[in-house]
């Protein structure tokens, strides 16, 4: 489904059932930047269709990475497993060794992504551009810290997948205007 073909309400549930995943993390306090389209979206942008997931990379620190497990365990996240999706242990060691991790929840799926393709020193170079955007979750706001649309782009690019393909050039379009326009 593309944007075109979603309501502005579907897009607004969408958005807001996924914003609950990163409201979670705040509320324990993990350090994490929203990457990928659902970053694209928060920040106002258009991404050319309806995300349906949200990614982000957290600090790799181990105290964080504790504060990240206990998330999980409070969205009764679950490994997605092709057609399946499984419960699995984890802690800070776990999510140490851990690059990529699929998994879903409640609100839907997303992704933890200590390395994202192009951005060699994850969360560390992502946070020296990074903004941070208030968004609103039942009546309180929320801090989120979302990876500057040049450091998508080159995330995106460097992946290579066919739904990045089809969305850098409109990406690459709004970084120069926004460049332009500075």
């Amino acid at each position: 489904m593309t944007a075109a073909e979603t309501s502005g309400d579907e897009a607004a549930d969408a958005f807001a059932r996924l914003t609950r995943i990163l409201e979670v993390l705040a509320r324990h306090g993990v350090e994490f930047i929203a990457i990928g389209g659902w970053a694209v979206q928060a920040q106002r942008l258009n991404l050319g269709y309806l995300t349906k997931d949200v990614d982000f990379t957290p600090a790799p620190d181990p105290d964080n990475l504790q504060r990240l497990s206990g998330a999980l365990d409070d969205l009764g996240a679950q490994l997605r497993t092709g057609t399946e999706s499984v419960l699995f242990p984890h802690d800070a060691e776990f999510l140490a060794r851990m690059s990529m991790l699929n998994l879903t929840c409640d609100y839907g799926n997303f992704d933890l992504c200590a390395e994202p393709s192009g951005i060699e020193g994850g969360y560390e170079e992502l946070a020296r551009r990074a903004h941070t955007i208030l968004l609103s979750v039942d009546d309180e706001t929320i801090q989120v810290r979302c990876a500057d649309l040049a450091d998508i782009v080159r995330s995106k690019q460097a992946a290579d997948r066919p739904k990045d393909r089809e969305v850098l050039e409109l990406l690459v379009a709004q970084l120069k205007d926004r460049d332009a326009n500075r």
